[in-house]
Protein backbone atom coordinates (compact mmCIF):
# COMPACT_ATOMS: atom_id res chain seq x y z
CA UNK A 1 0.00 0.00 0.00
CA UNK A 2 1.10 3.74 -0.90
CA UNK A 3 1.63 5.93 1.59
CA UNK A 4 -1.34 8.04 0.99
CA UNK A 5 -3.66 4.82 1.17
CA UNK A 6 -2.54 4.33 4.30
CA UNK A 7 -3.08 7.32 5.13
CA UNK A 8 -6.63 6.67 3.98
CA UNK A 9 -6.96 3.61 6.18
CA UNK A 10 -6.11 5.26 9.42
CA UNK A 11 -8.83 7.70 8.62
CA UNK A 12 -11.22 4.69 7.93
CA UNK A 13 -10.11 2.55 11.17
CA UNK A 14 -11.27 5.54 12.97
CA UNK A 15 -14.41 6.15 11.38
CA UNK A 16 -15.50 2.17 11.65
CA UNK A 17 -14.31 2.34 15.15
CA UNK A 18 -14.85 5.16 18.06
CA UNK A 19 -11.85 5.61 20.54
CA UNK A 20 -13.10 3.17 23.00
CA UNK A 21 -13.09 0.54 20.58
CA UNK A 22 -10.08 1.14 19.73
CA UNK A 23 -8.46 1.67 22.47
CA UNK A 24 -9.23 -1.84 23.43
CA UNK A 25 -8.15 -3.38 20.65
CA UNK A 26 -4.88 -2.25 21.04
CA UNK A 27 -4.69 -2.50 24.39
CA UNK A 28 -3.57 -6.35 23.29
CA UNK A 29 -0.29 -4.38 22.42
CA UNK A 30 0.44 -3.00 26.03
CA UNK A 31 2.27 -0.41 24.14
CA UNK A 32 4.79 -2.66 22.97
CA UNK A 33 6.86 -0.72 20.43
CA UNK A 34 6.27 -1.16 17.09
CA UNK A 35 9.98 0.26 15.78
CA UNK A 36 12.38 -0.95 18.17
CA UNK A 37 13.55 -4.77 19.07
CA UNK A 38 12.88 -5.02 22.53
CA UNK A 39 16.04 -7.10 22.93
CA UNK A 40 17.67 -4.92 24.32
CA UNK A 41 15.14 -4.89 28.14
CA UNK A 42 16.53 -8.28 28.10
CA UNK A 43 13.78 -10.41 29.46
CA UNK A 44 11.09 -8.00 29.28
CA UNK A 45 8.22 -8.37 32.18
CA UNK A 46 5.14 -8.75 30.03
CA UNK A 47 5.20 -7.82 26.22
CA UNK A 48 3.01 -9.14 23.12
CA UNK A 49 4.77 -12.11 21.32
CA UNK A 50 4.57 -13.83 18.11
CA UNK A 51 5.64 -16.54 16.13
CA UNK A 52 7.01 -17.11 12.74
CA UNK A 53 5.66 -20.48 10.80
CA UNK A 54 7.81 -19.38 7.92
CA UNK A 55 11.12 -19.10 9.57
CA UNK A 56 10.37 -21.50 12.53
CA UNK A 57 7.86 -24.15 10.93
CA UNK A 58 6.62 -27.16 12.55
CA UNK A 59 9.18 -29.48 13.92
CA UNK A 60 11.86 -26.91 14.65
CA UNK A 61 12.68 -25.19 17.81
CA UNK A 62 10.25 -22.53 18.40
CA UNK A 63 11.41 -19.14 18.72
CA UNK A 64 9.27 -16.06 19.42
CA UNK A 65 9.26 -12.07 17.89
CA UNK A 66 8.66 -9.10 19.48
CA UNK A 67 6.08 -6.47 17.44
CA UNK A 68 8.93 -4.31 15.67
CA UNK A 69 10.30 -7.56 14.33
CA UNK A 70 7.45 -9.12 13.68
CA UNK A 71 6.15 -6.17 11.61
CA UNK A 72 9.52 -4.82 10.15
CA UNK A 73 12.10 -8.13 9.88
CA UNK A 74 9.33 -10.66 9.38
CA UNK A 75 6.75 -8.68 6.82
CA UNK A 76 5.35 -10.71 4.47
CA UNK A 77 5.79 -14.46 6.73
CA UNK A 78 2.92 -16.61 7.84
CA UNK A 79 3.01 -14.85 11.69
CA UNK A 80 0.85 -15.71 14.18
CA UNK A 81 0.22 -13.83 18.13
CA UNK A 82 0.75 -15.53 21.06
CA UNK A 83 -0.98 -12.73 22.43
CA UNK A 84 1.13 -12.27 25.72
CA UNK A 85 4.26 -14.02 27.58
CA UNK A 86 6.05 -12.95 30.58
CA UNK A 87 9.85 -12.64 30.97
CA UNK A 88 10.11 -12.96 27.22
CA UNK A 89 13.35 -11.93 25.38
CA UNK A 90 13.11 -11.53 21.23
CA UNK A 91 14.30 -14.44 19.22
CA UNK A 92 14.25 -12.32 16.14
CA UNK A 93 17.81 -13.35 14.32
CA UNK A 94 18.86 -15.82 16.34
CA UNK A 95 20.28 -19.26 16.48
CA UNK A 96 16.78 -20.67 15.88
CA UNK A 97 16.37 -18.47 12.64
CA UNK A 98 18.93 -20.35 11.04
CA UNK A 99 20.59 -17.95 8.54
CA UNK A 100 18.33 -15.46 8.99
CA UNK A 101 19.54 -11.94 10.80
CA UNK A 102 17.42 -8.96 12.97
CA UNK A 103 17.41 -5.87 10.68
CA UNK A 104 16.63 -4.18 14.21
CA UNK A 105 19.57 -5.62 16.14
CA UNK A 106 21.93 -7.65 14.62
CA UNK A 107 24.16 -8.53 16.87
CA UNK A 108 22.45 -10.79 20.00
CA UNK A 109 22.74 -14.00 21.47
CA UNK A 110 22.87 -16.94 19.82
CA UNK A 111 20.04 -18.09 22.67
CA UNK A 112 18.18 -16.54 25.30
CA UNK A 113 18.00 -19.17 27.78
CA UNK A 114 15.70 -18.09 30.31
CA UNK A 115 13.16 -18.04 27.70
CA UNK A 116 10.27 -20.51 27.68
CA UNK A 117 8.56 -22.03 25.30
CA UNK A 118 5.44 -24.11 24.82
CA UNK A 119 3.07 -25.82 22.17
CA UNK A 120 1.44 -22.67 21.48
CA UNK A 121 4.78 -21.24 19.47
CA UNK A 122 3.79 -23.90 16.99
CA UNK A 123 0.23 -23.22 16.77
CA UNK A 124 -1.46 -25.72 19.18
CA UNK A 125 -3.01 -24.71 22.14
CA UNK A 126 -5.42 -26.42 25.23
CA UNK A 127 -4.94 -30.10 26.69
CA UNK A 128 -6.20 -30.75 23.55
CA UNK A 129 -2.94 -29.79 21.33
CA UNK A 130 -5.42 -28.75 18.60
CA UNK A 131 -4.80 -25.30 16.38
CA UNK A 132 -6.61 -21.95 16.57
CA UNK A 133 -8.78 -21.53 15.15
CA UNK A 134 -9.41 -24.99 14.19
CA UNK A 135 -11.50 -26.20 10.88
CA UNK A 136 -12.18 -29.79 12.35
CA UNK A 137 -13.73 -28.52 15.40
CA UNK A 138 -17.47 -28.06 15.14
CA UNK A 139 -18.03 -26.66 18.44
CA UNK A 140 -18.41 -23.18 18.83
CA UNK A 141 -15.76 -22.70 22.41
CA UNK A 142 -13.89 -20.06 23.72
CA UNK A 143 -10.27 -20.03 24.69
CA UNK A 144 -8.99 -18.61 28.29
CA UNK A 145 -5.59 -18.07 29.43
CA UNK A 146 -3.95 -20.18 32.55
CA UNK A 147 -2.33 -17.40 34.18
CA UNK A 148 0.23 -19.48 35.67
CA UNK A 149 1.48 -21.88 32.02
CA UNK A 150 0.24 -19.19 29.68
CA UNK A 151 -1.51 -21.50 27.34
CA UNK A 152 -5.17 -21.35 26.27
CA UNK A 153 -7.49 -23.74 27.06
CA UNK A 154 -10.77 -24.19 25.98
CA UNK A 155 -13.68 -24.45 28.23
CA UNK A 156 -15.25 -27.86 27.64
CA UNK A 157 -11.35 -28.96 28.71
CA UNK A 158 -11.21 -27.19 31.96
CA UNK A 159 -12.93 -29.78 34.30
CA UNK A 160 -14.79 -27.09 35.63
CA UNK A 161 -18.08 -25.01 35.17
CA UNK A 162 -17.74 -21.67 33.35
CA UNK A 163 -20.36 -19.14 33.61
CA UNK A 164 -20.71 -15.39 33.51
CA UNK A 165 -18.74 -12.93 36.34
CA UNK A 166 -16.94 -9.79 36.84
CA UNK A 167 -15.71 -10.67 39.92
CA UNK A 168 -13.85 -13.95 39.22
CA UNK A 169 -11.14 -12.77 36.75
CA UNK A 170 -8.15 -15.32 36.78
CA UNK A 171 -7.89 -18.44 36.00
CA UNK A 172 -5.56 -21.47 36.78
CA UNK A 173 -5.71 -24.68 35.14
CA UNK A 174 -5.03 -27.80 36.82
CA UNK A 175 -1.89 -29.60 35.92
CA UNK A 176 -0.62 -26.04 37.27
CA UNK A 177 -2.61 -26.11 40.32
CA UNK A 178 -0.83 -29.51 40.92
CA UNK A 179 2.68 -28.05 40.32
CA UNK A 180 1.57 -25.45 43.08
CA UNK A 181 -0.20 -27.90 45.71
CA UNK A 182 -0.70 -25.32 47.88
CA UNK A 183 -2.80 -23.17 46.06
CA UNK A 184 -5.73 -25.96 46.45
CA UNK A 185 -5.65 -24.69 50.02
CA UNK A 186 -6.84 -21.15 49.04
CA UNK A 187 -8.76 -22.41 46.58
CA UNK A 188 -11.26 -23.85 49.07
CA UNK A 189 -11.42 -20.08 50.70
CA UNK A 190 -11.04 -17.27 47.70
CA UNK A 191 -12.09 -18.90 44.71
CA UNK A 192 -15.12 -20.61 47.00
CA UNK A 193 -17.42 -22.87 45.05
CA UNK A 194 -16.74 -22.94 41.58
CA UNK A 195 -20.32 -23.26 40.00
CA UNK A 196 -20.36 -19.41 40.97
CA UNK A 197 -19.02 -19.16 38.17
CA UNK A 198 -15.79 -17.07 35.99
CA UNK A 199 -15.53 -14.88 33.33
CA UNK A 200 -15.07 -16.82 29.75
CA UNK A 201 -13.11 -14.85 28.05
CA UNK A 202 -14.55 -13.91 24.37
CA UNK A 203 -12.15 -14.58 21.31
CA UNK A 204 -13.37 -11.19 19.29
CA UNK A 205 -10.24 -9.36 19.82
CA UNK A 206 -7.08 -11.51 19.63
CA UNK A 207 -7.50 -13.57 22.67
CA UNK A 208 -8.27 -10.46 24.33
CA UNK A 209 -8.99 -10.18 28.47
CA UNK A 210 -11.89 -7.13 27.30
CA UNK A 211 -14.06 -8.59 30.00
CA UNK A 212 -12.88 -7.25 32.11
CA UNK A 213 -14.12 -4.22 34.59
CA UNK A 214 -11.93 -4.33 37.10
CA UNK A 215 -8.90 -1.20 37.10
CA UNK A 216 -5.37 -2.19 38.67
CA UNK A 217 -5.93 0.68 41.51
CA UNK A 218 -8.98 -1.52 42.33
CA UNK A 219 -6.99 -4.62 42.38
CA UNK A 220 -3.82 -3.17 44.61
CA UNK A 221 -6.21 -1.52 47.21
CA UNK A 222 -6.49 -2.64 50.79
CA UNK A 223 -4.25 -5.47 51.24
CA UNK A 224 -4.49 -7.70 54.05
CA UNK A 225 -1.87 -7.28 56.52
CA UNK A 226 -0.69 -10.40 58.92
CA UNK A 227 2.27 -11.68 61.18
CA UNK A 228 2.02 -15.21 60.86
CA UNK A 229 1.59 -17.07 58.26
CA UNK A 230 -1.65 -16.69 56.57
CA UNK A 231 -1.40 -20.08 54.23
CA UNK A 232 -1.48 -22.07 57.92
CA UNK A 233 -4.30 -19.93 59.80
CA UNK A 234 -6.63 -20.95 56.86
CA UNK A 235 -9.24 -22.85 58.48
CA UNK A 236 -8.78 -26.43 58.69
CA UNK A 237 -12.49 -26.86 59.00
CA UNK A 238 -13.89 -25.03 56.06
CA UNK A 239 -15.09 -25.58 52.83
CA UNK A 240 -14.24 -28.66 51.22
CA UNK A 241 -13.39 -28.57 47.12
CA UNK A 242 -12.14 -31.27 45.18
CA UNK A 243 -8.46 -31.23 43.79
CA UNK A 244 -9.33 -31.29 40.13
CA UNK A 245 -10.59 -29.04 37.71
CA UNK A 246 -9.32 -25.44 36.69
CA UNK A 247 -9.46 -22.63 39.46
CA UNK A 248 -11.29 -19.18 38.37
CA UNK A 249 -10.13 -16.45 41.29
CA UNK A 250 -11.43 -13.10 42.61
CA UNK A 251 -9.86 -9.94 41.06
CA UNK A 252 -8.14 -9.21 44.10
CA UNK A 253 -6.78 -12.84 45.46
CA UNK A 254 -3.47 -12.28 44.77
CA UNK A 255 -3.48 -9.49 47.64
CA UNK A 256 -4.37 -12.74 50.17
CA UNK A 257 -1.99 -15.27 49.77
CA UNK A 258 0.64 -15.34 52.08
CA UNK A 259 4.59 -13.27 52.19
CA UNK A 260 6.40 -15.08 54.81
CA UNK A 261 9.52 -16.55 54.30
CA UNK A 262 8.70 -20.28 53.89
CA UNK A 263 5.64 -19.43 51.59
CA UNK A 264 8.20 -17.41 49.53
CA UNK A 265 10.04 -20.38 49.06
CA UNK A 266 7.47 -22.03 47.93
CA UNK A 267 6.48 -19.66 45.58
CA UNK A 268 10.06 -19.96 43.98
CA UNK A 269 10.45 -23.90 44.42
CA UNK A 270 6.87 -23.79 42.27
CA UNK A 271 8.22 -21.28 40.03
CA UNK A 272 5.20 -19.16 40.45
CA UNK A 273 7.18 -16.38 42.77
CA UNK A 274 5.23 -13.63 39.62
CA UNK A 275 2.14 -14.46 41.98
CA UNK A 276 3.00 -11.92 44.37
CA UNK A 277 3.08 -9.43 41.83
CA UNK A 278 -0.17 -7.72 41.29
CA UNK A 279 1.40 -5.48 38.46
CA UNK A 280 1.85 -8.91 36.59
CA UNK A 281 -1.81 -9.16 35.66
CA UNK A 282 -2.98 -8.85 32.49
CA UNK A 283 -5.08 -6.28 33.27
CA UNK A 284 -2.04 -4.32 34.41
CA UNK A 285 -0.35 -5.22 31.56
CA UNK A 286 -3.44 -4.24 28.88
CA UNK A 287 -4.06 -0.97 31.27
CA UNK A 288 -1.23 0.00 30.02
CA UNK A 289 -1.85 -0.50 26.66
CA UNK A 290 -5.03 1.64 26.66
CA UNK A 291 -3.26 4.78 28.64
CA UNK A 292 -1.36 5.05 25.50
CA UNK A 293 -2.21 7.87 22.76
CA UNK A 294 -3.74 6.91 19.56
CA UNK A 295 -1.40 8.13 17.50
CA UNK A 296 -0.89 7.09 13.84
CA UNK A 297 2.42 4.99 13.82
CA UNK A 298 0.44 3.40 16.55
CA UNK A 299 -2.50 2.22 14.18
CA UNK A 300 -0.23 1.17 11.41
CA UNK A 301 1.73 -0.99 14.02
CA UNK A 302 -1.96 -2.31 15.04
CA UNK A 303 -2.77 -3.02 11.48
CA UNK A 304 0.53 -4.58 10.53
CA UNK A 305 0.26 -7.13 13.30
CA UNK A 306 -3.47 -7.74 12.49
CA UNK A 307 -2.30 -8.73 9.35
CA UNK A 308 -1.25 -12.16 10.88
CA UNK A 309 -3.96 -13.28 13.39
CA UNK A 310 -6.71 -15.33 12.62
CA UNK A 311 -8.08 -14.75 15.31
CA UNK A 312 -9.54 -11.06 14.84
CA UNK A 313 -12.67 -10.48 12.49
CA UNK A 314 -11.12 -7.16 12.19
CA UNK A 315 -8.83 -8.58 9.66
CA UNK A 316 -11.19 -9.66 7.19
CA UNK A 317 -12.94 -6.18 7.79
CA UNK A 318 -9.33 -4.65 6.88
CA UNK A 319 -8.18 -6.23 3.94
CA UNK A 320 -11.88 -5.67 2.43
CA UNK A 321 -11.57 -2.09 2.82
CA UNK A 322 -7.96 -2.38 1.54
CA UNK A 323 -9.14 -4.25 -1.42
CA UNK A 324 -12.20 -2.15 -2.19
CA UNK A 325 -10.04 1.24 -1.71
CA UNK A 326 -7.14 0.17 -4.05
CA UNK A 327 -9.58 -0.73 -6.62
CA UNK A 328 -11.56 2.57 -6.04
CA UNK A 329 -8.27 4.32 -6.87
CA UNK A 330 -7.22 2.55 -9.16
CA UNK A 331 -10.83 2.66 -11.31
CA UNK A 332 -10.45 6.60 -10.60
CA UNK A 333 -6.51 6.47 -11.86
CA UNK A 334 -7.47 4.39 -15.44
CA UNK A 335 -10.12 7.15 -16.12
CA UNK A 336 -7.79 9.92 -15.18
CA UNK A 337 -10.40 11.06 -12.93
CA UNK A 338 -9.08 13.28 -10.03
CA UNK A 339 -10.47 12.01 -6.50
CA UNK A 340 -12.48 14.48 -4.99
CA UNK A 341 -13.76 14.73 -1.23
CA UNK A 342 -16.81 13.60 -2.18
CA UNK A 343 -15.89 10.75 -3.98
CA UNK A 344 -14.11 9.84 -0.85
CA UNK A 345 -17.32 10.59 1.48
CA UNK A 346 -19.33 8.15 -0.90
CA UNK A 347 -16.86 5.72 -0.57
CA UNK A 348 -16.77 5.27 2.73
CA UNK A 349 -21.14 5.98 3.52
CA UNK A 350 -21.16 2.76 1.21
CA UNK A 351 -19.10 0.90 2.84
CA UNK A 352 -20.87 1.51 6.22
CA UNK A 353 -23.77 0.77 4.57
CA UNK A 354 -22.37 -2.80 4.11
CA UNK A 355 -21.01 -2.80 7.25
CA UNK A 356 -24.45 -1.77 8.80
CA UNK A 357 -26.11 -4.86 6.42
CA UNK A 358 -23.89 -7.53 7.80
CA UNK A 359 -24.83 -9.38 10.83
CA UNK A 360 -22.23 -9.98 13.85
CA UNK A 361 -20.58 -6.97 12.24
CA UNK A 362 -18.70 -6.05 15.71
CA UNK A 363 -15.05 -6.09 16.68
Amino acid sequence: MSDDIEDTAIVSLRDIMDEDELREALSVLGGSDPEHCSYTKGYVKRQAVFACSTCTPTGVDPGGLCLACANICHDGHDIFELYTKRQFRCDCGNDKFGDFNCQLNPTKDSLNLKNKYNHNFCGKYCSCDRPYPDADDQVDDEMIQCIICEDWYHTRHLGCAVVDSEELQEMVCEACMNKAPFLWSYAAHIAGDQSLGAIPIEQASTFTFAAFKRTHQEMTDSPVKTHGCRLKELPTGGPHRAREGAVFWPYNWRSKLCTCVSCKRAYVKAEVQFLLDESDTVLAYENSGRAQPLGEDRLMSFLSSLDHVQQLEMIYHYNDLKTELTTFLQQHAVEHKVVTAEDIEQFFEGLQSRKRGRPNAGY
